[in-house]
């Protein structure tokens, strides 16, 4: 029975020492959004148009709590056991890139909303993830294909970005670089959903 009560008090001590668990945002760079347009740049063609951006998918490997970062050759992944993801980024990456989309393309002018049905939406964007992660004190890197889709599913405009950011020495810069990337991938999304609206 001692040894037991010393076993337990042993183990609520390593308990008590352990580190707090950090949870971070997907969030865009602080100061605004990237805003490559500004708000009178669609003064024509786009008032009361409606942007659906879903559905947004990523790798298996980053849907998890724990920050994914690349080790060693790159091939090797660690998870961060004390620095997380507030929410799946499933979930956040959509609406950060809702909001970059809105910002970049004059904020009220355009509607743009994450989800929804595709009856809903004059254009839908979606994205394919195949890469968003990068290592402490080297560079963040995002590989995603995107799409406009018309609302009878039709493609209008496809491509592909592939960016790095610096990472910085810990998770907090870590994650800043994956905001600052999503809100490049808004930039260059808005940029063709302005292309296509202003179209003849």
């Amino acid at each position: 029975m001692a040894v037991l009560l010393l076993a337990c008090l042993l183990l609520s001590g390593c308990a008590g020492s352990s580190a707090a668990t950090r949870f971070y945002l997907l969030a865009p760079p602080p100061g605004g959004q990237g805003g490559s347009a500004t708000a009178g740049s669609d003064a024509s063609g786009t008032l009361g148009a409606r942007v659906a951006v879903g559905p947004v998918s990523v790798p298996s490997y980053l849907d998890r709590p724990q920050i994914v970062t690349r080790e060693g050759d790159g091939v090797r992944l660690g998870l961060a056991e004390f620095d997380r993801w507030a929410e799946p980024l499933a979930e956040s990456l959509p609406r950060v890139l809702a909001e970059g989309i809105s910002h970049a393309l004059g904020g009220g002018r355009v509607q743009v909303f994450p989800g929804g049905k595709a009856e809903d939406a004059d254009i839908r964007v979606t994205v394919d993830v195949n890469r968003l992660d990068g290592s402490l004190g080297g560079t963040v890197v995002l590989d995603a294909w995107w799409a406009l889709l018309d609302r009878s599913g039709a493609t209008l405009r496809r491509g592909r970005m592939v960016e790095r950011r610096a990472a910085g020495a810990d998770h907090a810069a870590l994650v800043a670089a994956h905001g600052a990337l999503a809100t490049a991938l808004a930039d260059s999304v808005a940029t063709a959903v302005r292309e296509v609206l202003h179209r003849p």
